[in-house]
């Protein structure tokens, strides 16, 4: 696979886990809100972007779901 480098990101995996605490705290807030409601819903939407923007730039596809140790591309190497 070839590596890929992305201006003022150079460490992928540790920007997104830094964001780990972040991503916690969203679905924290969704976990108060009404099922599928309006609320629910975007904060839906933002744990969605992450997930997308983790794996666009990490190629993980479960960034958030494995612990650091696990990514492929994060972590200890």
């Amino acid at each position: 696979m070839v590596k890929m480098s992305y201006l003022g990101i150079t460490n992928p995996a540790e920007a997104f886990a830094a964001l780990r605490p972040f991503r916690k705290q969203v679905i924290e807030m969704q976990m108060r809100c009404r099922p599928f409601g309006t609320d629910y819903v975007i904060l839906e939407a933002v744990n969605k972007a992450l997930d997308t923007a983790a794996y666009h730039f990490t190629r993980e596809p479960n960034f958030f779901a494995l612990k650091p140790e696990q990514s492929k591309s994060g972590g200890r190497g």
